[in-house]
């Protein structure tokens, strides 16, 4: 993998698929919502989430954030034709973010996270870390959002994003405005039977990603965006 620059970047733009399918392989393993934890080729072999050019036309990088050894690569990936065993998604690009991790030997794994129907009964990627927790400075408005999924968090979930915050959902659904962001807290709270678990943290000026275990104990991918310390622009989910 490429060293890692310490930088957050969005948007970027079209990607070339060869050079990505390249990097993947570089991989000592990927986690892939089709494969579960594999070696490069098999999920190659039989990711419906690989970049082979006969089953997408298009690859954008929307965005990336760097910390340390790790790297979150956040895409649009368009489909070439209609194809089975995909799932629905919304606004014409299946959103999918993939997540490079530098062990200290110079190794390079990825874990691939994408929409939930792709995998509905996807094993952990990673062990809960009881360490993390959202307690440090700047971290009210990540700690309020997660209160969806606890019963009575309604009012502090939707406190914590600006007037034209947003939460994207895995499928690409985008809820924004203080009556989509209602709707959507009010069903997850609805739902939820336990607390989240968090698995992995790092963080990038105004961004910061967790990887976690929903209460069903299905692993996510969240990316949160800050606008200012009291309050989020933007919350991305991928599972």
């Amino acid at each position: 993998m490429s060293p890692v620059s310490l930088v957050a970047t969005r948007p970027v733009g079209p990607i070339d698929l060869h050079v990505l399918g390249a990097r993947l392989r570089e991989q000592t393993h990927i986690d892939d919502p089709t494969t579960g934890n594999a070696e490069p080729l098999e999920v190659e072999a039989r990711s419906r989430l690989w970049p082979h050019t006969s089953l997408w036309a298009l690859i954008e990088l929307t965005a990336v954030t760097d910390s340390g050894a790790r790297r979150l690569e956040e895409y649009r990936f368009v489909p070439a034709a209609p194809a089975p065993g995909l799932p629905a998604f919304r606004g014409g690009a299946l959103p999918v973010a993939i997540l490079f991790e530098r062990s200290p030997n110079g190794a390079s794994c990825a874990r691939i996270y994408s929409a939930l129907a792709l995998a509905p009964e996807r094993a952990p990627t990673l062990p809960a870390d009881a360490r993390i927790n959202l307690t440090q400075p700047g971290d009210e408005p990540l700690a309020a959002c997660c209160a969806a999924l606890q019963p009575g968090g309604l009012s502090a979930s939707l406190a914590a994003f600006e007037p034209r915050g947003y939460v994207q959902c895995s499928d690409g659904e985008r809820y924004q405005g203080r009556a989509r962001l209602r709707a959507l807290f009010e069903r997850c709270s609805e739902r939820s039977t336990g607390t989240l678990r968090y698995c992995s943290r790092f963080d990038q000026r105004s961004i910061t990603v967790l990887e976690l275990l929903f209460p069903d104990g299905r692993p996510a991918l969240c990316v949160h965006e800050r606008a200012s310390a009291h309050t989020l622009a933007a919350v991305r989910i991928y599972r």
